[in-house]
């Protein structure tokens, strides 16, 4: 099935054209990487996707539904955002906490299971703004796996964890692709794409062309998340 299918994709900012023709085809149970240079547009097109910015052209379908200036995204998508967008004064539990009232979902008991699935704390009184970037980044992945999302977009996903933490962030991949969601990561680097990324792509001036590679890598190991 698939999960995201982009057709001929344009789109300009400040007449700068930041797309040109960007096509991709994204399937359930599959992890594709997006790589390239600061400002290429690889953050912009992940925004598309989950309905943030708007195209000038083209054909935009998630889920299996087209996705248009009016459109209501369908249910089922995660994002991880870099940086993630948190309410600073709040601790982390009150920031599920507020989601989880807002989107009805979810009780305080399951969110609490799902701090520390990440590593965090639930008891951890320190408002966000105190956190270390990696916390910050831990809670926002807790965000995007609130709704036991089919669709994931993860924006420089490692940045701010350090080994073990990219090791758990490994492994929390693989489990979601066991379970059929399609993961989309924007990234810098090749190493941590060819660990985890079924097909990697490169953007460059406004084009998506698949890199080589991806397809014969050696699945990693699957740590478990603490």
């Amino acid at each position: 099935m698939r999960a995201v299918e982009l057709s001929d994709l344009h789109k300009s900012i400040k007449k700068n054209k930041v797309l040109k023709g960007v096509n991709l085809l994204a399937n359930t149970s599959e992890v594709i990487g997006i790589m390239g240079t600061n400002g290429c547009g690889k953050t912009t097109l992940l925004r598309i996707i989950c309905g943030l910015t708007s195209i000038d052209r083209g054909v935009v379908n998630v889920l299996g539904q087209n996705i248009g200036p009016t459109s209501t995204l369908p249910e089922g998508i995660g994002v991880v955002f870099d940086p993630p967008g948190l309410l600073a004064d709040l601790t982390g539990l009150q920031n599920l906490i507020v989601i989880a009232k807002i989107r009805n979902i979810m009780k305080t008991s399951a969110l609490r299971q799902l701090l520390v699935k990440v590593g965090l704390n639930p008891d951890d009184k320190r408002s966000v703004s105190k956190y270390s970037q990696g916390m910050r980044k831990r809670l926002g992945l807790a965000i995007s796996m609130m709704e036991d999302p089919r669709l994931v977009l993860m924006d420089e996903p490692t940045n701010g964890l350090d080994r073990s933490g990219i090791a758990e962030l490994r492994g929390w991949i693989s489990e979601l692709k066991s379970s059929g969601t399609c993961v989309v990561i924007v990234g810098h680097y090749i190493e941590e794409m060819t660990a985890v990324c079924d097909r990697i792509y490169t953007m460059d001036d406004g084009r998506l062309s698949q890199s080589s590679g991806a397809s014969s890598r050696t699945e990693p190991a699957s740590p478990t998340i603490r």
